[in-house]
């Protein structure tokens, strides 16, 4: 059996920035088909990325911990149908994510 690689064609392009906060925040109702997520460059902390309930990684085992950005990193870009399902919280209420979404 062979494979093909699908070839998606967007349409529009959506962006913004998604301010910081030190307790878990939901990302905005964004539909889209993939979406690429940085740390702002100028943030003093990290940035976790997680789902519902996220938290900072705290040295234990749990099924919370957010994926960590330093400022300036950036993920790939995820296929998803909305924003909302990401959560973020911050080590700094100051730092902020910036997304770029695909539809």
């Amino acid at each position: 059996m062979s494979k093909y690689i699908e070839h998606v064609q967007y349409t529009s392009v959506t962006s913004g920035e998604i301010a910081g906060s030190a307790t878990a925040a939901q990302c905005p109702n964004i539909p889209c088909k993939a979406v690429m997520f940085t740390a702002v460059a100028s943030n003093t902390g990290q940035v976790y990325l997680g789902g519902s309930g996220v938290t900072a990684p705290d040295g234990t085992a749990d099924a919370t911990s957010g994926i960590e950005l330093q400022a300036g990193d950036m993920t790939p870009f995820i296929p998803v149908e909305n924003l909302n399902i990401f959560y973020i919280i911050c080590s700094s209420s100051g730092d902020d994510l910036c997304y770029l979404a695909l539809r």
